[in-house]
């Protein structure tokens, strides 16, 4: 069950941390009251400018009715220094009408300016997802969407030839690609460089991130050294938040086979 935020008071400004965003996303759903009129959400795709932030001012700018005003700002963390600067004084000093919530998963990149005007309140993760299996869980953690399919166990495994079909879900390529990088890791060299070659070819930006999520479990199950898994998952989660504009699709593939040669290797495992 989705926990509820606590009592948020007006005239003031909060952020709200959690695992991940989607989860973020459900919790506020759930727990705030407030109409079209009365609600501005705002949902990046890139960085938050400053033009999304004197959207939030102007609509902040007077009372529409006897309800409170309500601004939602999710990933907080892409807020860049020119929006934060132009947010600073509202975020201080919200109108005696207005909740602001800001929400984000990366507590640690939300700039020091902004931390300090806000509440902080974090939410933990469903106890519930304790039932799930390590892979599940890590699937979890990065997009709660998932949860109620892996719960129930509502994916499956495809067949390789059919793993870049239009028709197949996003959580039954995510469980493919597991099944496929351990298939290959026990495999010899010209098959794992041939399923390397295949994969490199992919230049779509949502196969890359579901490719770089699963990656990241096998590196932080490795035995590679601290150093090492920090240097792999930090690569892995640059993916996760960079614009498409941003890559060199097989370069990226490439670093990524070689964050799982070297886990495979450390782990003593595999023929490759």
């Amino acid at each position: 069950m989705l926990p509820s935020l606590p009592l948020l008071e007006e005239g003031k400004s909060y952020c709200i941390v959690v695992h991940n965003v989607s989860y973020g996303m459900q919790i506020i759903e759930k727990s705030i009251d407030g109409g079209i009129d009365n609600t501005f959400i705002v949902k990046p795709e890139n960085n938050i400018g400053i033009d999304e932030i004197r959207q939030v001012i102007d609509f902040l700018d007077f009372r529409s009715n006897d309800k409170a005003k309500i601004v939602v700002v999710y990933e907080a963390d892409k807020m860049t220094q020119e929006a934060a600067n132009a947010f600073l004084k509202t975020l201080e000093e919200p109108p005696q009408y207005a909740k602001i919530i800001l929400v984000t998963s990366r507590w640690s990149s939300i700039l020091p300016t902004i931390k300090s005007r806000v509440q902080r309140i974090n939410i933990p993760f469903p106890t519930e997802c304790q039932e799930l299996d390590d892979f599940e869980r890590h699937i979890v953690f990065w997009n709660y969407d998932f949860f109620e399919q892996i719960k129930e166990k509502k994916y499956s495994i495809v067949n390789e030839e059919d793993l870049f079909d239009e028709g197949v879900s996003d959580i039954d390529r995510i469980f493919t690609l597991k099944s496929l990088i351990e298939k290959y890791q026990n495999a010899n060299l010209d098959e794992y460089v041939k399923f390397v070659a295949k994969i490199s070819k992919i230049n779509n930006i949502t196969f890359l991130k579901l490719f770089s999520k699963v990656v990241s479990w096998f590196i932080f199950k490795s035995k590679l050294s601290d150093e090492e898994k920090l240097k792999y998952i930090k690569i892995c989660d640059e993916i996760q938040s960079s614009k498409i504009a941003n890559f060199n699709y097989q370069l990226t593939y490439y670093v990524l086979f070689m964050a799982l040669f070297d886990s495979q290797e450390n782990n003593g495992g595999g023929k490759i």
